[in-house]
């Protein structure tokens, strides 16, 4: 009854007071009756008493209480009205710059709400008709750049963000030389942000200028919290050419507090090994990775604390460096927890089930990779009428992983499966397998080749050899290890047409590349070369198989 007879512009003031002891339940609960009674007069009388600074406080102070339904339900009718204002005559412009942020911030706790979603796609639009008026954007602070990115980051399929948050980078590039004015997390929200658009060039040339101002203060990166390191690692990674300095930074700063990674949040671990792999040949990603593995081992019993994306951005940040005992121990530990959990692969999309394969795959002779393997699967085997949605380089991570264990039952379905879909997509009209990569066509075909009695394998290695006979001219972009493991693959059918058509075409990109003065075959490596004399071998009374041949034992031969 009180709170009825309060203004909006106290109600705002109760709930910016209560918001900044958000820990403390008597602050709570005075927030969500504020949140009823604004509700209330949403659905009775509307917003029209409410100023900007009001519904700004607002949003601002419900967002401290994300998972309460009377702040969320209160958001999402603010929501509506921010919304109502920019259709409005553009009533947006009302809002200081603060207060735009401020709402994006806010709105950005409930992400999966429309109403939410709706105002800030148009707080979106504000922004990018204020960057079209002549140094406006200049009127945002730091925090509040950062607090737009962080926003619109939870949205980046709408178009009208992605031009917003490219408007914020180019008024970051702008303020280049004014870097050393940002805080640390300002830096690590905007990098975060940036990397939800790795391709857009705005976004690269702010990342790449934050990353020199984080070179810059490589000597100050201790005042950076494990989130801010774990956030510039993770943002850096999307553009490995120009921010490896300032990475190498980083992860000599995560070395330094290698006795102290049992503090970091299991977002933060699995984030840093995501970024550091993209750079597995430094020394210090190598040696903060190991560190890291050394506290995932001893968490072993406690990985379920690790989200499904996290735990395989883990397993495909290890497998860079499997050749390190703290990488590999790591990896047991994660497969371990696959196969006890088995299940919880059900909420695994196909990226990161390939992720999964993948790095299990690297350590073939390890019984645990086996099992985990096996229970990934398993997983596929279940989804058979489902895994149309993976892309095919992730169907042919699969099949490449798998096919180390070709003993295994469920491997073998789960191939077959993945066969399935491939001869579905060899009959799309117009397209067939023409949008498959190289590197994609020679996993799938080495893969099949490893259950060569299976009619479904065979029948989809005959439909890629017939794309690959398609490209006759075209495969010069192959790799050698391309090309040794399509002719070894199309070897285990001698008898098919179009494996002869197939390895009749490379026969002659070889014979091409045997041509070449400076370099001949000398490229091709001494496995390369026995996988191609053993398949050509299959074809001896083909003229094009029997010269290269002839050249491979040539370029053998005495110098």
């Amino acid at each position: 009854a009180v709170l009825r007879q309060l203004d909006p512009r106290n109600l705002s003031l109760l709930v910016n007071g209560f918001s900044k002891w958000p820990d403390q339940p008597g602050c709570g609960d005075g927030t969500f009756a504020v949140a009823g009674e604004v509700l209330r007069r949403a659905e009775t009388e509307g917003f029209s008493k409410f100023n900007p600074q009001n519904l700004t406080n607002l949003v601002n102070g419900f967002s401290k209480w994300p998972k309460q339904a009377e702040c969320r339900d209160a958001t999402s009718a603010i929501g509506t009205e921010v919304t109502y204002l920019a259709d409005r005559a553009n009533r947006l412009s009302d809002f200081e710059p603060q207060g735009l942020a401020n709402l994006v911030n806010g709105f950005s706790k409930w992400p999966s709400q429309a109403k939410c979603r709706k105002a800030t796609s148009a707080i979106g639009t504000e922004v990018t008709r204020l960057a079209g008026r002549a140094k406006r954007l200049s009127d945002f602070s730091p925090q509040g750049l950062s607090n737009l990115v962080n926003g619109f980051g939870k949205y980046p399929e709408e178009q009208d963000l992605r031009q917003a948050v490219a408007d914020i980078a180019a008024e970051i590039v702008g303020r280049a030389g004014k870097l050393n004015r940002f805080p640390h997390q300002e830096l690590a929200n905007l990098v975060n942000g940036f990397g939800k658009w790795p391709e857009e060039f705005d976004m690269r040339h702010a990342t790449v200028a934050i990353a020199g101002e984080i070179v810059a203060r490589a000597k100050e990166l201790g005042g950076f919290t494990d989130q801010h390191l774990a956030n510039l690692a993770n943002g850096f990674s999307k553009w490995p050419e120009q921010t490896r300095e300032a990475t190498v930074s980083i992860a000599g700063e995560v070395v330094t507090r290698a006795g102290e990674l049992n503090r970091f949040g299991y977002q933060e671990l699995a984030n840093l090994v995501n970024g550091f792999s993209k750079w597995p040949d430094q020394q210090k990603t190598s040696e903060a990775t190991i560190a890291i593995a050394g506290e995932v081992v001893a968490r072993a019993g406690k990985l379920k604390g690790f989200a499904n994306q996290e735990l395989a951005n883990l397993v495909n940040g290890f497998s860079k460096w499997p050749e390190q005992a703290s990488t590999r121990e790591a990896m047991i530990a994660i497969a371990s927890e696959v196969s006890r959990a088995a299940n919880r692969l059900r909420g695994f999309p196909g990226q990161e089930l390939a992720y999964l394969i993948n790095g299990f795959s690297k350590w073939p002779q390890e019984p645990g990779m086996r099992q985990a393997a096996v229970a990934v699967a398993g997983e596929i085997a279940s989804r058979a009428d489902k895994i149309k949605g993976f892309t095919h380089q992730q169907l042919a991570i699969l099949v490449n992983g798998f096919s180390k264990w070709p003993q295994e039952e469920r491997n073998r379905q789960a191939t077959a499966a993945i066969g399935g879909e491939v001869l579905r997509r060899a009959d799309h009209p117009n397209v067939g397998l023409s949008d498959f990569a190289p590197l994609s066509l020679a996993n799938l075909v080495n893969g099949f080749s490893k259950w060569p009695q299976e009619p479904g394998m065979r029948q989809a290695a005959v439909a890629m050899a017939g794309e690959i006979a398609s490209r006759v001219g075209k495969i010069k972009g192959f790799s050698h290890q391309h090309l040794a493991v399509l002719v070894n693959g199309f070897s285990k059918w001698p008898q098919e047409e179009r494996n002869r058509q197939a390895t009749v075409a490379i026969g002659e990109e070889v014979l091409r590349r045997a041509d070449r003065q400076d370099v001949g075959l000398s490229d091709f490596t001494a496995q390369g070369l026995a996988i191609l004399v053993n398949g050509f071998g299959k074809w001896t009374q083909e003229p094009v198989c029997y010269q290269a041949l002839v050249e491979i034992a040539r370029g053998l031969g005495p110098k």
